[in-house]
């Protein structure tokens, strides 16, 4: 659930219901999930914010007036096969849900919606169509935005100084082994020589704030991080 929210902050979402109290309510919890949520009443105002926003994800409702959400995804798909498109609809309207495969819809939503269903099938349509999402997992509380710069971390965001920003992706981008202090003062200060303790009081500014477990430090040797994130183990000797 945290790494689909986190993912989630740095998108956009077109929002099409016609209901005004179902599109207040939902929208209100999208703002919430997503930095901008344009919301439309009909297919017809939903492409033509479609086309002046060109959102990251659609989430539309079926069966709306003047033109419904069926037409409205054959008009966004005739020209954009990529953006993930959800759609929205009641328990009567389950056979509609077998045309909308036909138009390619990655997933959809039934009235009324639960928050967690709602975060889970709009990430997962994320998700689906950016293959690997810009998102580290480096343990079970902490995941890493590095689009955004920021740290999920127990239910907080995080934003760290430049230099521990800079020390933490150098360590990320060498996982797989230990760098040195000479090493990782050569990469974050170039020429400028730094303080003695330096790199250590970096890293310990950093535990204070995302946990004493994310850095490792071998005595003589250097520091690594600690990363759970699956996709970086295939590397690793």
């Amino acid at each position: 659930m945290q790494s689909n929210l986190l993912m989630m902050k740095n998108k956009s979402i077109l929002f099409v219901e016609d209901d005004i109290i179902v599109r207040t309510h939902i929208a209100s919890t999208l703002q919430m999930l997503f930095c901008n949520v344009y919301c439309a009443q009909n297919g017809e105002e939903g492409f033509n914010m479609y086309e002046d926003s060109r959102p990251d994800i659609v989430l539309t409702d079926i069966q709306m007036p003047k033109q419904d959400g069926m037409k409205l995804i054959a008009q966004i798909r005739r020209i954009d096969y990529a953006t993930p498109i959800v759609i929205l609809t009641g328990y009567d309207d389950k056979h509609l849900i077998l045309k909308a495969v036909n138009l390619a819809v990655d997933g959809y939503l039934i009235k009324p919606i639960e928050f967690s269903s709602l975060v889970k099938t709009l990430s997962q349509a994320i998700k689906r169509m950016h293959n690997t999402p810009n998102l580290i997992t480096l343990n079970e509380h902490l995941f890493f935005n590095r689009d955004t710069k920021e740290f999920y971390y127990n239910n907080a965001i995080y934003r760290l100084s430049t230099k521990e920003l800079e020390l933490v992706e150098l360590l990320i981008d060498n996982h797989h082994r230990i760098l040195s202090k000479q090493t990782i003062e050569l990469s974050l200060w170039n020429r400028d020589i730094p303080c003695e303790s330096a790199v250590k009081n970096l890293v310990l500014r950093i535990r204070k704030k995302l946990g004493d477990t994310l850095i490792f430090s071998q005595r003589g040797l250097g520091y690594r991080i600690n990363i759970n994130d699956a996709r970086y183990f295939g590397d690793m000797g």
